[in-house]
């Protein structure tokens, strides 16, 4: 039984991400509509990828608290929508090339590297650019990463009984279009937070069975 719920609405980039061989025995594709109390109930986490459908997720709010309630891990990344989260995403420009024109100066300036997701990383893996700040967050929620503005990167809460953690980073979506080649060391320290399972060290590759591609030669 996989033990993390990877909301998914079309997106290839996720599916490549929950069906790479290295991934697809810890996380299960569950598309947004078909959503349930009784399709999570067995699960330890939910992933929220970012280029979610947030208006459905909003739908189905309730379900995702409950879950929360009973102790799961919910972890989103990317954007959000306070119609359904208890905070306040903003946009901002994406920097893709602070590593060429400032080498020194990455968009997350300040990070907690006692938590979990960040343990072990060196600083270029646990930045690589981000997609927005929160400009509020609920009352008491941890600041886990901060830009060097102050503006607010990672945070999580426990106020809902399980734990609530959000990001304007977005490791399932680059991982899974593998454009950033470095990813596994976050998302392995992102899988075995949410389900307590490490995946096996190595890169993650794509299933090109997965995608009925035919093979030649």
């Amino acid at each position: 039984m996989s033990g993390i719920g990877l909301l998914f609405n079309g997106v290839w980039s996720h599916y490549a991400f929950a069906t790479a061989p290295k991934y697809r025995g810890l996380y299960r594709l569950i598309y947004i509509h078909d959503l349930t109390r009784e399709s999570i109930a067995s699960l330890d986490a939910l992933a929220i990828p970012f280029q979610s459908n947030h208006e459905a997720i909003a739908r189905r709010r309730d379900i995702i608290y409950e879950f929360l309630a009973a102790g799961g891990k919910v972890f989103v990344e990317g954007d959000s929508s306070p119609a359904w989260i208890d905070a306040q995403w903003s946009d901002r420009p994406v920097n893709n090339w602070w590593w060429v024109t400032e080498p020194n100066n990455p968009p997350v300036a300040d990070t907690d590297y006692a938590h979990p997701l960040f343990q072990g990383l060196a600083p270029r893996h646990a930045c690589w650019h981000t997609h927005g700040v929160y400009t509020r967050v609920p009352e008491g929620a941890d600041v886990l990463q901060r830009n060097g503005d102050g503006e607010i990167i990672t945070w999580q809460t426990t106020r809902y009984g399980g734990t609530l953690l959000a990001t304007t980073l977005d490791p399932i979506v680059e991982h899974g279009v593998g454009q950033i080649t470095h990813l596994d060391n976050f998302c392995d320290n992102l899988t075995a937070w949410l389900c307590g399972v490490r995946p096996e060290p190595g890169t993650m590759t794509v299933d090109a069975d997965a995608f009925g591609i035919d093979r030649f030669g």
